[in-house]
């Protein structure tokens, strides 16, 4: 008789390992033993220009360890620690709406050590079920005193430099110079920009600092607020910057397209649920009415041309991409 073991082997990521080496490093300079913490990996990203692991370590306070794994010659790293420490002073006075405090970061930017904050990200609740009102309109509450906590001004909006741009653009995959997924859709959408551009030129809008990457991913709603995660280094824009690239995030992969009108890209439903919480624009603001167009397309861009190189994510949201453009610019 033949005795059959089952034996399962896990390989540890040996990212998450070194993080660990470094942790072990660290905590005797915040007077903590490491020893005394367990590891849990929360997030990984291994891409091309693109690796990095988030660790929650819990112990006497919970803490994430962030350690990134990509050649930084710009510094961009350090700035983003740069900007999140800004962010977080800025924030103090707000009771719900929250940043994590940097309690550690190498000269470079590469190794983070950060307060922990309760909650899920709006896309884990979106996936879960969650009320999308509610949750919009949250995300739309934090980024508002983000924005407003700092020096904002008021400016009359230009797209010129966008429109040149996505020109630019255009001619590049119309001459095979850069690739894009359905590029003969590509390329007519990117067309009707001006004219979109000329409907909304000259009006005010308001400036403020930029987050730079506010995606669902990006903000935890817990039970005490709501948390600003993974800044981009410090900018000033348009706040419909901000609001565009959540709002599209959402819109791709959420927004039930029979809800968009002929000519849109965001239904009423979403507009007004993220503008119960966000007040210091609203949806007839001059860049959210424009940039939302525009977020499409670099969304699109951002999607391998080669299908057999795409994700699920990605698979899911090529497909909405795809039918959001035809409804936008209306085109069969």
């Amino acid at each position: 008789m033949w005795l059959c073991v089952a034996m399962k082997f896990v390989v540890t990521d040996p990212r998450v390992t070194q993080a660990l080496l470094e942790w072990a490093e660290i905590a005797p300079t915040l007077r903590l033993d490491a020893k005394a913490f367990r590891s849990k990996l929360i997030w990984q990203k291994d891409e091309p220009g693109r690796s990095h692991v988030v660790i929650r370590l819990t112990g006497p306070r919970r803490v994430i360890l962030k350690l990134t794994f990509v050649d930084d010659t710009d510094g961009n790293l350090s700035k983003k620690v740069a900007t999140q420490r800004d962010a977080f002073r800025r924030l103090v006075p707000y009771q719900k709406a929250h940043v994590p405090e940097v309690v550690y970061a190498s000269e470079d930017g590469k190794i983070v050590v950060m307060s922990d904050h309760p909650g899920k990200t709006l896309n884990d609740h979106l996936q879960s079920g969650r009320s999308h009102d509610q949750m919009l309109r949250r995300a739309g509450a934090w980024l508002a005193a983000f924005h407003q906590s700092g020096p904002t001004e008021t400016r009359t909006y230009q797209p010129r430099f966008m429109v040149a741009e996505l020109e630019r653009r255009r001619t590049s995959i119309a001459e095979g110079e850069i690739s894009v997924a359905l590029p003969d859709l590509y390329v007519r959408c990117c067309a009707e920009i001006n004219e979109l551009a000329k409907q909304v030129v000259n009006q005010q809008t308001v400036s403020s600092c930029k987050h730079g990457d506010f995606n669902l991913r990006n903000i935890l709603l817990g039970p005490d607020g709501e948390t600003g995660l993974d800044f981009k280094p410090a900018s000033t824009a348009p706040v419909g910057f901000d609001i565009a690239r959540l709002l599209m995030d959402y819109a791709e992969l959420f927004q039930p397209l029979k809800d968009v009108p002929v000519g849109a890209v965001l239904s009423d439903g979403t507009l007004d649920a993220f503008f119960k919480g966000y007040d210091i624009v609203g949806r007839e603001d001059p860049a959210v009415r424009f940039l939302p167009y525009v977020q499409l397309l670099t969304d699109w861009r951002a999607i391998p041309p080669d299908p057999a190189r795409r994700s699920w994510r990605q698979v899911a949201r090529i497909e909405a991409i795809e039918a959001l453009a035809r409804k936008a610019f209306d085109l069969k």
